[in-house]
């Protein structure tokens, strides 16, 4: 959404809360928010795939402010990418943070190199990319910042879907997240939809995807946080959570994600993980078209030692696997269909 001369990327709400400065975030509308479950609507509000952009003039500068709404043990990390490359990395805290931003002294370089690279992001676009499992309250944005033209940005959009795994738990940067990963080695945008704790297939977050036309590419993550429904609870969510989208979006790619390796997966019988991804697989092979199409999370995060000690949760390694091995079975797929 557009916000002044600025880009807010992967943001549908502006919240500016009665007696607060400064302004919060939703990845949600509002209409959207106040029909999904309690946790969904919090997690809505975190900054998962969520940027600050603008074009930043010829030896301009910026400088913008921000505070984290929460305190958490968690370090709250906010990175300052110029196009594709990394300037920065800022410490969140719930005191005001000032971030300032000047032209990088290699940005003839860098220009150079994203033309003969083709990188997806122009180097004069300043990117803010907001903590994952975070929510950030924006206090000021000021300098020599507009907003971008598509130009300067990538020409498809990955809009992945799914659990605090997609979301971006356990991701020390918000680039580590296993969604970052994968759009950035397919060269495409991002929109992040993850829901910690809370990805239950809701009718109305299916809808809003549906409406979206800002997207080429959507995977769907869907099991961990609902081992505790019966498989045919199960099986309805995930068809019409399925159903709607591709309904609506008939020629567009669509993968469906049943549950990544973890700790079940160890076990010597594990029949609500096996049951899970087989109706995961069921749902996806009801579709003559080829373009919704069943992905095995064991196939994505193959190495164990990836997982977190609770042993649901990739830690850095593991993104990086899963979104390695996600982005060359997308570009596998798309090469076929």
């Amino acid at each position: 959404m557009q916000y002044g001369n600025i880009e807010l990327h992967n943001v549908c709400e502006i919240i500016e809360p009665d007696g607060q400065t400064g302004f919060g975030i939703s990845r949600l509308p509002r209409e959207i928010r106040e029909r999904i479950n309690p946790c969904a609507q919090k997690m809505a509000r975190q900054g998962s795939g969520c940027e600050i952009r603008g074009m930043l003039q010829d030896g301009g500068s910026a400088r913008l402010v921000l505070r984290a709404d929460e305190s958490t043990s968690t370090p709250q990390i906010i990175s300052v990418y110029h196009g594709c490359f990394r300037g920065q990395s800022v410490l969140l805290r719930d005191e005001p943070t000032e971030i300032v931003i000047k032209t990088p002294s290699m940005m003839n370089f860098m220009e150079s190199i994203s033309r003969t690279r083709k990188l997806p992001f122009d180097p004069r676009l300043v990117r803010i990319r907001l903590p994952a499992l975070h929510s950030a309250r924006i206090l000021s944005i000021e300098g020599d910042l507009s907003y971008p033209p598509p130009e300067a940005k990538p020409k498809k959009t990955l809009l992945c879907y799914g659990s605090s795994i997609t979301q971006g738990a356990s991701a020390v940067a918000p680039e580590g997240t296993y969604a970052a990963r994968c759009a950035r080695r397919l060269d495409y945008d991002l929109l992040d939809l993850g829901f910690a704790g809370s990805a239950e297939m809701d009718q109305a977050i299916a809808e809003h995807i549906a409406s979206r036309t800002d997207w080429d590419i959507a995977t769907l993550e869907m099991g961990i946080n609902v081992r505790g429904w019966p498989n045919d609870r199960f099986q309805e969510a995930v068809t019409s959570f399925v159903g709607t989208v591709a309904a609506t979006h008939p020629g567009k790619f669509i993968f469906c994600i049943d549950l990544f390796t973890h700790y079940a997966d160890y076990k010597s019988s594990a029949p609500k993980a096996a049951a899970f991804r087989d109706i995961v697989r069921e749902v996806s092979a009801k579709y003559d078209s080829g373009k919704v199409i069943h992905v095995d999370g064991r196939m994505l995060l193959e190495d164990p030692a990836g997982l977190l000690t609770d042993l649901v949760h990739p830690g850095d390694e593991g993104m990086q696997e899963i979104g390695e091995n996600l982005a060359a079975f997308i570009q596998r797929s798309t090469r076929k269909g």
